[in-house]
Parts: C-alpha cells; structure tokens; sequence
C-alpha cells in the first residue's frame, strides 16, 4: 500500500476550489514560499485550472523546477500518484524518468502511455518489473513494440510470455451437457441507477471578509491594549486575500495568530499550512475559541500535532471543535483531565457524559479490585 503524508492545509483547500483569481495566479507562478513538495502538489492541482491563464503558468513554473528539486519528490514513497504521472509527461529529464518508474507509486496506465518511446536504459526498468507487466498486460505488448529494446530485452520478455503463458490460446472447454428441459431464459437483472454523486464542496469565491477598522473584534482585550499589535493588525487586514495569504505564509508568529482568527477560511488555513509554523503556536491555537471549526477540525486531523497531549487535551475542552473530533480524544486523556471534564459545563453535555462515563467505570473497576 502507498505511503501517505498529511496535505498541506492551503493545498487542499485550493484543490476544494472557488479560491480567488489573485490567489490561484499567485499559486501557479510558485509565488507561495512553500515547502517543496507542498509547491509542487499546489502546481500539479493548477496546472488542471479551468482557466487557462492559470493552467498554463502553472505548467511553465513546474518545467522550470530544477531537478535537484524535484528527484527527492519523485523518489518519495509518499509521492502523489498524480505528481508522478504528471512529471512523466511535463519533463523529458533521464533522472526524474528513472525515478517515476522506479516508483512503486506511478501509475501503470501512465507509463503505458511513454514506454514506446523510452530509450534502452530506461526501457530496462520497464521490462525488469514483472509485478507491473503481470498487473497491467497492455504494458507489455507496448514495450515490445518499443524500437528501441535491445536483442537481450526482446528475449527476455520473450521469456516472460512463455513462462506465465502470456498470449497462449486457452483450451477449448468442454461443451455443457444438453439440457433435457427447455427452461425459460432468466430475467435480465435490474441494474439500480446509480445515484448521482453529489458536488464537492465549492467555496464562495467572495468569502467573508473582516473590515480593517472592525478587525480589532478579534483581539483578546490584553491585545487591545498593544499599539504595535494594533498597526500590525490594521495593516494585515488593509492587504486583499492573495497578500493575506502570502503574509500567512512568511510573516511572524504574532501576525499568523492574527491571520488564524481571519473570517476568510483560505486565509486561516493558510497558516496551518506555513512551513514556518510551530508546536507552540498549534498547541495555542488548538485552544483559542475565536478561531473557525474548520482551523480546530485541521488540527484534529492531523497524526502529528495530535501526538501532542496538550493539543488533544485543549481540543476536547474548546467548545468550537467539531463534536465528532473532540469525542474521539476524549479515551487519551488523563484520569485527573477526565475528572474535570465530567463536571465542565463549559463543554457540549455529549463530552460531559463521556467524561462521566469514564469515571464511573473507573470507580466500578476500583471498587471490584
């Protein structure tokens, strides 16, 4: 089974889509300082815009990635099935090749469309994979029509048509005895119409927005009373969303606990998604009751910052994490946090009961011992 890696919060955001024009430009000219392998899924997903302006720009900006880039991307055990494919198609570079089919990742059905014309030495790699001839058999009628092949190639997969009976005429079976009876033929079985699949989630591209001289509504009142955070706060809030988005990227821990409590739900995401973010700032913000349910459920869902026990242990009291994700860490916590929680009527009366059905079987089990 592929190995998979936690997607970059801004990245799957965009990829939902109904993202601003400004920001969808900014994101397929790798104006978003990101870590590499978030840039390059975020390219991938853009470079399948609607509008071709963006599509276009997203595909120039991935060709011109260096290949000291993008080698350790592709060699990834995590690497993205369609990275991968796309990379077989985008760039003719004889490294990054060798690593998409080396790659147990890479798609068959993608190299199917490159392996007639792959030269000797990479053609070797096609032909030395069995599992991947065996699993996707059009791939080896193509790589035998491959020009290229050398003699020791062509034998060799000679070799392997005979050994797993490859294109062998199967026996004719025997012909079913005649039934004494004529029977009537069986209905035709009724399909059910398949449901119709409903849309994904669409963003409104006019998001909510926070008027800078409302934007002090968001401060803590100890906040309120720092100048310089106040014309930190009025000049982040005077910028549109692609610079919002840019700030929350590259500015400072103080303007992204700013930007984390932004209406606009792809700016704040944009913060989770900064590669300059720390255990310290998602512990705090796993805490903080005016940020969105969308910010909470991120951090709820992400294996690494819920290895944290301060994180889990503040999601489950902050009565604006999703239900669903606050019940499910309410078993990791400790005896003395669960006791609290049993008698907290400031958390959702389904976490209370919880709590309070852990301490009763607690006690019940002491008392037997």
């Amino acid at each position: 089974m592929a190995e998979t890696r936690e997607a970059n919060p801004l990245v799957d955001q965009i990829r939902r889509g109904g993202v601003p024009l400004e920001v969808r430009l900014m994101a397929a000219e790798g104006a978003l300082p990101l870590k590499p392998e978030d840039l390059v899924d975020l390219l991938e997903v853009m470079h399948r815009d609607p509008l071709p302006e963006v599509a276009t720009l997203a595909a120039k900006t991935f060709k011109e990635l260096s290949v000291d880039t993008l080698l350790p991307l592709l060699k990834a055990k995590d690497a993205l099935i369609s990275v991968l494919a796309w990379a077989l198609d985008a760039r003719n570079d004889a490294k990054l090749l060798d690593a998409c089919l080396q790659n147990s990742n890479t798609p068959d059905e993608a190299i199917a469309l490159h392996v007639r014309q792959l030269p000797e030495a990479l053609a070797e790699l096609v032909v030395i994979n069995q599992t991947r001839l065996l699993r996707h058999p059009p791939l080896l009628e193509l790589i035998e029509a491959n020009p290229m092949l050398s003699r020791d190639q062509r034998r060799r997969l000679t070799e392997f048509r005979e050994t797993f009976s490859i294109g062998a005429e199967p026996e004719a079976a025997p012909p079913p005895p005649p039934s004494p009876v004529l029977e009537e033929p069986a209905p035709a079985p009724i399909v059910p119409q398949a449901e119709e699949a409903p849309p994904a989630e669409v963003l409104d591209e006019n998001m909510v927005e926070l008027r800078p001289e409302d934007a002090t509504a968001i401060l803590t009142e100890e906040e309120k009373k720092d100048e310089k955070a106040l014309n930190k706060l009025q000049r982040l809030f005077t910028l549109t969303t692609g610079k919002k988005v840019k700030a929350a990227l590259t500015e400072d821990a103080q303007a992204r606990s700013f930007l984390i409590r932004d209406p606009n739900r792809l700016v704040a995401l944009a913060v989770l998604g900064s590669p300059k973010i720390t255990e310290a700032e998602i512990e705090q913000f796993a805490s903080m009751k005016n940020v969105s349910d969308e910010v909470l459920r991120r951090i709820g869902t992400n294996r690494d910052w819920t290895k944290k026990y301060t994180v889990i242990n503040s999601l489950v009291k902050n009565p604006r994490t999703p239900l669903p994700i606050a019940m499910g860490f309410v078993s990791r916590l400790q005896p003395r946090d669960i006791k609290a929680l049993a008698v907290d009527r400031n958390v959702p009366e389904a976490i209370r009961k919880s709590a309070q059905r852990f301490v009763k079987a607690t006690t019940q089990k002491g008392t037997k011992e």
